[in-house]
């Protein structure tokens, strides 16, 4: 069985995260999907940003939520500050595919980014990851053919995202094992592992070891960095 990998936030040093030319360098090193997190500007437009702030990539402590759309794209990265965030707009008109869309504000704001990536022809190119069960029916409802990745925040969610009809379940690697890999399977799921962990600030890095695990598991998809050195273990 061959493992999917999804490059996490565009999953490489060699660009800025979540910008459009680190997604086409995973791609283009093999990852079978890039993950780019959403969020929305104060004047509710769609943006790629995984933190709520922009402290850490651009040196400004306020909100997304905050910030115009005009002030948004005027940010740079302290680092690289000829590169700046992207809309989801960009991204969408970019041709950039496949992306795992990782939906921090669901709900009514769902039924836009849905709408957004039907006028750009996205529908046959996206998962579309959710955190909230009841955005599983708001994708389905609006297209049963994309799949719908379930980003858990907890491990007792498992069931009603199943119910819902979550076509992806997303386990942090401590939440791996098993029992719970079969049983997912078992109901005609896929497993994906989320490598590294949130609290040691590690989230898209693992070892061999861990790999050598999750192949063992038979799990279907990685959420990874460094593209390059895990598809040649997998």
């Amino acid at each position: 069985m061959k493992i999917k990998l999804a490059a996490h936030r565009c999953g490489t040093d060699q660009f800025p995260e979540l910008t459009l030319d680190a997604a086409r360098y995973s791609l283009a090193k093999g990852a079978n999907s890039v993950e780019m997190d959403i969020r929305f500007t104060k004047d509710n437009i769609p943006v790629i940003s995984h933190d709520k702030d922009g402290t850490k990539l651009f040196g400004s402590n306020k909100n997304v939520c905050d910030l115009v759309l005009d002030e948004f794209v005027k940010l740079r990265f302290i680092e690289r500050p000829e590169y700046h965030p992207h809309t989801l707009e960009e991204v969408l008109s970019s041709g950039v595919a496949p992306i795992l869309f990782h939906i921090k504000e669901g709900k009514v704001q769902l039924d836009i980014i849905l709408q957004y990536i039907r006028r750009y022809g996205y529908e046959d190119k996206v998962i579309m990851g959710v955190q909230e069960t009841e955005d599983v029916f708001r994708v389905k409802n609006f297209n049963p053919n994309i799949k719908v990745l379930a980003f858990m925040q907890r491990k007792d969610a498992l069931d009603e995202f199943l119910k819902n009809g979550a076509d992806i379940i997303r386990l942090w690697g401590d939440w791996a094992n098993q029992e719970k890999v079969d049983y997912i399977h078992k109901k005609g799921r896929e497993i994906w592992v989320m490598a590294g962990c949130p609290t040691k600030q590690t989230v898209g890095y693992t070892s061999d070891d861990d790999i050598s695990k999750w192949k063992h598991m038979r799990v279907d998809g990685l959420i990874v960095n460094e593209i390059e050195k895990i598809k040649s273990l997998v």
